[in-house]
């Protein structure tokens, strides 16, 4: 099974929860691989303390990126927060460049103000570099006080009206952004939150909760890492933010509770199991279920019909086509190779709604995956690797030491999904089908 891997860019403070000893736990909480690349280590952070150590390390991140290049690491996502300068601006645009995939999230909190002000560390010009980095990101989180700074807009204290919030929304696709999420959002007197819009959705809504007085120290790495893992998760980004807010708010409330002392940051540690049920019931769009009645097995069959054209045009002929869903695909074929011949075909049910299927047995190799297939707009949102992921379950469970499946030798999308999903060429076999067709394929095995 492939498992998400994101590249978290975020300085180290050894005490004060916030940045990387933030990133790090929630993320991988969720089951993703978090990797780090440090721009900084401070002995503490700099909100409370004096006489806090700092070393840059600014000029370790090209070494550590070639290194990661020379060993062919990618990623799957790139998480952001704060960069010191903008010579770490750049050296992010290039990580970004060089160790991201084409798809790769990008997700960028442009930590540099609050409040109406820019931190004491940073120049005039910065929130134009940081706007450069944020052009380049897909998702962007930004506090009100971070964004008007990158527009060039007078920042206004809350609370606000929906209308001017609305616009700021409106104005932010300069940006061109897939998603954007503002903090601090306050429309009464008492609550805030967060508001978010999805432009290439349309989704968009709130999230308020009580206010707790006081200031803590990482609240916006918290939020941030909360809302990186459960995107990745797979949530809408409405579920995600919420999320994100519930997790922040609750360590606020625990921290404020036990009267600890702030400097030190808030205990979220105590929210991730509350936080990692909420990202796994939001998942539950998502079910795979056995086709076990004649209805489901014709949907089936209708999207093996659909997705066969599609793939194997031009591949094969169409009289191949035609004959292979006959033999293999037709609801009479599929039936009986339930009742008669070991098989379980699994409906990938996504809302209530058959989007693909896939279809095994054990056999004396490991267990046999016949068929996997997803109907052409439900790509590319995760179904696949956790349909392979159940499989490994069920291979495992039944004590198989492999699943193993043929692909055609020149079916390079196909080909490239299993190996992104963890499986490897062990073979090629020419395989006589009938009707003088043959079918030239790979013989490829993910282990358990």
């Amino acid at each position: 099974m492939h498992q998400e891997r994101i590249l978290a860019v975020h300085d180290v403070s050894c005490v004060g929860r916030c940045s990387l000893t933030v990133a790090l736990p929630i993320i991988s909480s969720v089951g993703i691989e978090c990797s780090v690349m440090p721009t900084a280590v401070l002995s503490t952070h700099t909100g409370g303390f004096t006489g806090f150590t700092y070393r840059d390390l600014t000029e370790d991140i090209r070494p550590i990126q070639d290194h990661w290049a020379s060993l062919g690491l990618r990623f799957d996502a790139v998480y952001t927060g704060f960069l010191g300068s903008f010579d770490q601006i750049d050296l992010v645009c290039g990580l970004i460049d060089s160790l991201s995939d084409d798809d790769a999230t990008i997700y960028v909190d442009p930590v540099m103000a609050d409040k109406g002000r820019l931190y004491t560390v940073f120049g005039p010009d910065f929130p134009k570099g940081m706007r450069r980095l944020c052009e380049r990101a897909d998702v962007i989180m930004p506090n009100l006080t971070e964004l008007t700074l990158m527009l060039g807009e007078e920042y206004r204290d809350g609370p606000y009206t929906h209308e001017y919030i609305d616009g700021i929304l409106e104005r932010s696709r300069v940006f061109g952004v897939g998603r954007i999420v503002i903090t601090g959002i306050s429309f009464e007197e008492g609550h805030v939150g967060a508001v978010y819009m999805d432009y290439e959705t349309g989704e968009s809504g709130e999230v308020m909760r009580l206010e707790v007085p006081g200031y803590y120290h990482g609240t916006g790495d918290v939020f941030g890492s909360a809302l990186v893992g459960a995107c990745e998760s797979g949530l809408t980004l409405g579920k995600a933010v919420e999320a994100a807010v519930d997790l922040t708010v609750g360590s606020i409330i625990r921290t404020h509770d036990a009267c600890t002392d702030v400097r030190y940051g808030v205990n979220f540690e105590a929210g991730l199991y509350d936080y990692m049920n909420t990202v796994r019931n939001g998942r539950k769009g998502f079910e795979l279920i056995p086709a076990t009645t004649d209805d489901q097995i014709r949907i089936i069959a209708s999207i093996g019909h659909t997705v066969w054209n599609e793939a194997y045009r031009g591949l094969v002929s169409q009289d191949q086509i035609d004959y292979m869903l006959n033999k293999f695909q037709s609801f009479e074929a599929m039936k009986d190779q339930i009742e008669h011949k070991g098989y379980t075909y699994l409906c990938i049910n996504v809302d209530g709604r058959i989007v693909g299927y896939a279809g095994y047995a054990p056999d004396d190799r490991g267990l046999y995956l016949s068929k996997m297939y997803i109907l052409k707009e439900h790509r590319g949102k995760g179904y696949a690797m956790r349909t392979f992921a159940h499989l490994r379950d069920v291979a495992r469970s039944l004590g198989l030491r492999c699943v193993h499946l043929t692909v055609k030798r020149d079916n390079e999308s196909s080909f490239n999904v299993y190996r992104h999903a963890g499986f490897e060429v062990v073979g090629s076999v020419d395989n006589p089908i009938g009707d003088g067709f043959v079918m030239y394929d790979y013989i490829m095995e993910m282990k358990v």
